[in-house]
């Protein structure tokens, strides 16, 4: 899968307007099959723990102790209360946000031919490289429901800028 994932990014790189930054599977927790928290309070290979673990890679502690976060579909309100910006621009490192149900482009094989849907819990992903028509690559855990790793070409709902 990774391998595809670089074939595709190396045939799409002429048409990028940012680089992205180190991504494949570096997550510490790829193989727990626990359904254990996390440090950060989530529950691990869930696309929330996997943003907290990508987030804490680029030096921002995201803790989920005290409920605050809870699941993906919370976390646009979550940031709002605690004046994170949030926007329409993908932008590397920012986290891309889908509320419950909520569906927004997809582009499978470079071309805008279909859409993805959240599930009930909504979805983050780690934005990893963007596009100069304001879609962005993005890796994630779980949006399949098989608790793996994944990316995709997207043009989120919204993105969460944490730095």
């Amino acid at each position: 899968m990774l391998a595809i994932a670089a074939i595709v990014g190396a045939l799409l790189s002429p048409f990028l307007a940012a680089p992205a930054h180190a991504s494949g599977d570096d997550y510490p927790y790829r193989t727990d099959t626990t359904q254990a928290a996390d440090p950060w309070g989530f529950t691990k290979r869930q696309c929330v723990s996997f943003a907290a673990w990508e987030l804490k890679q680029a030096g921002v502690t995201l803790s989920n102790s005290d409920n605050t976060w809870g699941s993906a579909y919370h976390w646009d309100d979550a940031a709002k209360a605690k004046g994170i910006r949030i926007g329409v621009t993908p932008v590397v490192g920012a986290i891309a946000q889908w509320n419950a149900n909520e569906r927004s482009t997809y582009y499978p094989g470079g071309t805008a031919t279909g859409y993805i849907q959240a599930g009930a819990y909504g979805h983050v992903a780690v934005v990893i490289r963007t596009y100069a028509d304001k879609s962005a690559l993005v890796e994630q855990y779980n949006m399949s429901g098989n608790r793996s790793y994944s990316t995709m070409h997207v043009k989120a709902p919204r993105y969460l800028y944490f730095r």
